[in-house]
């Protein structure tokens, strides 16, 4: 072998080791649609990476990449809060929301600051409403607890908010069963008494009816010892005694 190809074997190995450690100090990341990839360098910021692929080099100190999604997420919020006649309850709001600055949310987490926005708005929204109407939910509440509300909290926007579920402390939902169950009661012990009345006035009318016509009360009769065929009926006086 000559010189030569001594030489350019030699330089051949030195490419290969040249391209594996160039291989080995790059990093391959892929950033989808739906979101977007910030890039840490020792635990500092350095950029957000929009979608698509991207090689990082990984020479300049520990590299870490956190992926942040756009897509719209569920977050449920909880309030104990006063209805305007200050009876204590706790309002649960369901918010459907996006992050519309992934380097803004990264500064000022999004959820913190969506809890602080619908419990006030909760609590106001409470304060101005009666128990009875918060329990009913009808769509006129949903609009006011949604006006109340901002579209925009810090780096996310709020697409839909809803109050789902009002829950009682044990002892009010104690006596609201109490109130319920008398409120049955009178309407049972109502019917009963309607059903009573129903049944005197019939029974009136029979007996009015046959102090009228006596021959009806003969007629019923022949009809009852028609239907009991083992019954001995005695129709008049017994003149043998």
């Amino acid at each position: 072998m000559g010189a030569a190809q001594i030489l350019l074997v030699i330089l051949s190995a030195a490419v290969i080791v040249a391209a594996v450690v160039i291989l080995r100090s790059r990093k391959r990341v892929r950033v989808n649609s739906w979101e977007r990839t910030a890039v840490y360098i020792d635990g500092v910021f350095e950029r957000l990476l929009e979608p698509g692929v991207h090689w990082l080099w990984k020479g300049r100190g520990y590299l870490m990449v956190s992926p942040i999604s756009l897509d719209q997420r569920v977050h449920q919020v909880r309030a104990d809060v006063l209805s305007s006649e200050r009876m204590p309850l706790r309002l649960t709001a369901t918010v459907l929301f996006r992050i519309e600055n992934a380097e803004i949310s990264l500064r000022e987490p999004v959820q913190p600051l969506i809890d602080l926005a619908v419990q006030a708005a909760l609590t106001r929204l409470a304060g101005e409403t009666p128990l009875e109407t918060l329990l009913a939910q009808p769509p006129e509440t949903a609009e006011a607890f949604s006006a109340r509300l901002t579209d925009t909290v810090g780096a996310a926007r709020i697409e839909r908010v809803e109050i789902t579920a009002v829950t009682l402390p044990p002892e009010v939902r104690r006596l609201m069963s109490e109130v319920e169950r008398a409120r049955l009661e009178g309407l049972a012990a109502l019917e009963r008494a309607r059903g009573e009345q129903a049944s005197l006035r019939s029974l009136a009318n029979a007996a009015r009816l046959l102090k009228d016509n006596p021959e009806l009360a003969q007629l019923r009769l022949l009809k009852t010892a028609e239907n009991a065929k083992s019954t001995t009926i005695v129709i008049g006086d017994d003149r043998s005694r």
